[in-house]
């Protein structure tokens, strides 16, 4: 199998496993999740104001029960996630929220080094492709 072939190979491989990889993050669940499991979601995503280090699900302090009560409240209410999450933010600030994979800078954390190592490999291959030119190896 020639180079040029195994480059094409490589290439269409790569770009299917990308793809896969990008329909499974983008479907998720699409069911809808009752009361409770959206009160310890966002109990996990929002950090006690009062413990260290702990969310509010994970935390046994009475503060945080109370803000999971507070949570509750909210969604038997009808408030979107959104809603409550910002309600903390006004609060407490962003600092407060642990699950940050909504902000640019998330996506940042994830994309740059995805590009790295695209880049990276095809310096890899550059050099290596003329390295063996120089040296009189036919490609």
């Amino acid at each position: 199998m020639s180079d040029r072939t195994k480059n094409v190979a490589f290439a269409v491989v790569a770009l299917v496993a990308l793809s896969i990889i990008g329909v499974g993050l983008a479907q998720g669940d699409t069911s809808q999740p009752s009361d409770a499991e959206r009160v310890d979601a966002l109990a996990a995503r929002i950090k006690c104001p009062f413990c260290s280090g702990e969310s509010l699900k994970e935390s046994q302090s009475t503060v945080a029960a109370e803000y999971r009560t507070l949570i509750e409240e909210r969604v038997k209410a009808g408030v979107t996630d959104d809603g409550i999450i910002a309600e903390f933010v006004a609060n407490f600030g962003d600092s407060y929220i642990l699950d940050t994979s909504t902000t640019v800078w998330s996506f940042g954390l994830w994309i740059v080094p995805i590009l790295g190592l695209l880049v990276g490999g095809g310096v890899v291959a550059w050099l290596y492709r003329s390295s063996r030119s120089r040296s009189g190896v036919a490609p």
